[in-house]
Formats: structure tokens, sequence, C-alpha cells
């Protein structure tokens, strides 16, 4: 058993299953019992991986065929995205959702590039620090105001609102830092970025609407799914092949572009679901702490300390200070800076990206992954406290009180 489990690529493929096997059982148990805490499952996926990695018992070993399950993994992670992206709700959610995000992208970047070149990384590998600090994963954020209700209120639907949009501006950074790491002229990959994005989406709309017919002549949903994902797997090749850009930014386009056409319902949205969740996605989760290893963390404590601190008080003060410019309370503010403090499974993507294309290396990747945990374990009982605090009633409301209690 242990000797299945320490793969290297020198063994038959067979002798892959029953580290597979671990990974997917131990993947859904750990994601289980994190829910049961309080935390996403993300959460217990990645920590099984530094558990069962170099990190800790080193009984599993990252490998080529479990690097390229966790590629497809990422990819269809991507895409999911992109399908619950509402560029309707994006128009809807008002000037404050938007202030709030650039000051929840903006601050952190340039905080993240500062830290990156002070500890003396070349411009790239600086940029991309700031890239990856701009993420926000607001999943637990809802969980928690879900759970106090309000997740329906100003606060809440600000926080939500301005995820969204951090979440596209995220993409677009991360694929501008990763399409200047590229190999010739800058100018002319952003040349590629620029012909690339509005190419795949007119080609997307266009394919899109063929597949009602497709799926009505075949009569099976299963053919329209399948040719869904080659189609995922041929833009994300785009991406990076022909636009300069990550592969997961292909993904994503085309998850914008399919949501147009098709409702919550549809076999595209269950069975990419299905089919990512149960199996690619986490291991892509599982396979992030396999290669994470916790001892190169002794090599730079002082730089992950700064960048977790970063993390936090760049959302705080750059989500707060656009909360305050759209004058909400002193409170709400803080309320908002908080929600949007957990980085979870974005920084991870993002992070992984940045390792394919060489800007990683292993002190900046665990680093990166201690970050992702600290800031999604911190922000629920920071969010419930920020909540805790009761404001006084309305006048009339106190004298109401006041002659009730005489």
């Amino acid at each position: 058993w242990r000797k299945g489990l320490r793969m290297d690529e020198h063994h038959s493929p067979v002798e892959l299953l029953p580290m597979l096997a671990a990974i997917l059982i131990g993947a859904k148990l750990a994601g289980r019992l994190s829910q049961r805490i309080g935390l996403p499952s993300v959460f217990g996926e990645l920590v099984l991986g530094l558990v069962l990695g170099p990190s800790l018992l080193n009984l599993i070993r990252p490998n080529d065929p479990l690097a390229l399950l966790a590629e497809v993994g990422v990819i269809l992670l991507m895409f999911r995205a992109g399908l619950e992206t509402d560029l309707v709700q994006m128009r809807q959610v008002g000037l404050a959702a938007t202030i709030v995000a650039l000051g929840g992208v903006l601050l952190p970047f340039g905080g993240g590039f500062a830290l990156g070149r002070m500890f003396g990384m070349s411009d790239l590998p600086a940029l991309f620090v700031g890239a990856v600090l701009t993420a926000t994963s607001v999943s637990i954020s809802a969980e928690v105001l879900r759970e106090l209700g309000h997740l329906r209120g100003k606060v809440g639907a600000t926080i939500l609102g301005a995820a969204v949009i951090d979440d596209v501006l995220g993409v677009l950074v991360l694929s501008l830092v990763l399409g200047l790491a590229g190999k010739g002229d800058p100018l002319i990959a952003v040349g590629q970025m620029a012909v690339f994005f509005p190419a795949a989406w007119f080609i997307g709309d266009r394919l899109l609407p063929q597949l009602r017919k497709i799926e009505y002549l075949a009569g099976g949903q299963d053919t329209v799914l399948a040719i869904l994902l080659g189609l995922v797997m041929l833009f994300a090749w785009a991406a990076e092949a022909l636009g300069s850009v990550a592969d997961i930014t292909g993904a994503y386009l085309l998850g914008i572009v399919v949501a147009r056409y098709t409702d919550e319902e549809h076999v595209v949205h269950h069975g990419s679901s299905a089919l990512a969740y149960a199996f690619v996605v986490p291991v892509f989760f599982v396979n992030i702490g396999l290669e994470a290893n916790v001892t190169s963390l002794g090599a730079a404590p002082l730089f992950t300390i700064l960048m977790v601190l970063l993390a936090i008080a760049g959302k705080v003060v750059g989500c707060g200070v656009g909360a305050l410019t759209m004058r909400m309370s002193p409170r709400e503010a803080l309320q908002i800076g908080i929600g949007m403090t957990a980085r979870g499974e974005v920084a991870l993507v993002m992070i992984a990206a940045g390792r394919a294309a060489g800007l990683v290396n292993d002190t900046l990747f665990t680093a990166t992954i201690v970050m992702a945990l600290v800031t999604t374990l911190i922000t629920p009982p920071l969010l419930r406290l920020a909540f805790a605090q009761r404001t006084l009633p309305p006048a009339e409301e106190r004298s109401t009180v006041i002659e009730a209690a005489e």
C-alpha cells in the first residue's frame, strides 16, 4: 500500500489507482469534516494534501498523471466559475460594489508588488504576488452572512456584488501578468490578448446556439455535454497558445458565454458540476497541498507573515475605504472589508497557474497556501464579531422601551 502510494514515473498506470482512491475518498471525508466545523470543503481538501504530501507523512508524491488530472480540474473549476458569473447582476450591483471591488484590487495589488520588490524579486514575480493578493473567495462569507440574516441586506449585497466584479478583475490581472511572463515581446503578448478576448467571445457566441440543434438531432443531452467539455478544453488551449493568457481564462470566458444561453437546470450545469466536483476538482485541491512543503517556510518566515498581514489589511482597508467613499458608515465599511478577506480557492487557482508559468518558487508557493488557509480561518469569527456590536435603536423605539420598562 505504501509503495503504491509513493508513485513516480517508472510505475505502471494501474499503480495510480490506490493513490487516486485515497485522494478521492479522503478529499470528500475531509471536505465534509471541514463543513461541519463551519469552513468550506476546499479547506479540508487542501489540508489533506498537506498531511499526505512531503509536508508531513510523505505518503503521496506529486507526479505527472496526477498533475494532468489536476490541470483538468482547475480548467473545469474556472468554467464553472464562468457559468456562475451573472453579467446582468454585475450591471445591477451599482456603483458602490464597483468602488469596493476596485479598492480591494488596487491596494492589495500595489502592496503585493511592493512586498515582492522589498524581498528582492524581479518585476514579474513581484507583480504576480500582487495579482495573487487581489483574489477574493466570498463563499464562506456568504454562508456566515446567511446565518446572521444579513445576506440580503445592504452589506451582504455589496459584498456579493463586489466579489463578482473582483473575480473578473482578478482574472484579467492574472492573465496580463502571465501573458507578460511568456516568451517574446510583451507588446505582442498584449496585442494577442486584445485580439483573443473579442474573437473568443464572438466564436463562442456563434457556436453555443448550435448546441441546441445538436441536442435536438442527437436526441441525448450526453452528446451536448461531451461536445461542450471538448470546447472547454479547446478554449483553454487557445487562450494560452494563441492569446498569451492563462488556459483557465479561456475556460472562464466560455463559461460566461454558456451561461447566457442555458439555465441552471440544463445538463451543461448539473453535468459539468457532477463531473468536476466529484472527480477532478478535489484532485486539484489535494494536489496543491501535495506540492506544498511547509519546511520551505523556514527560509522566509518574515515574508510569509508579512504576506498574511498584507492580505488581511489590503482587503479591510482597500474595500473599507471604497465603502466609506460611498457614504457607508465606518461599521459597514469594516464589515465589508472583513467579508472580502477570505482567499480560498481563488488564490489557489492563481498560484497554481503561476507555478506552471515558472513565476513561483517553493517558498512563495507554500507562503500563498498558508495565506489562503489563514484568511479562510479568520474570516468567519471576525465577520461574526463585526456584526455582534449592536447599534442603539432609534429615538422613538428607545422611548417606547423606556416606557415599557417603567
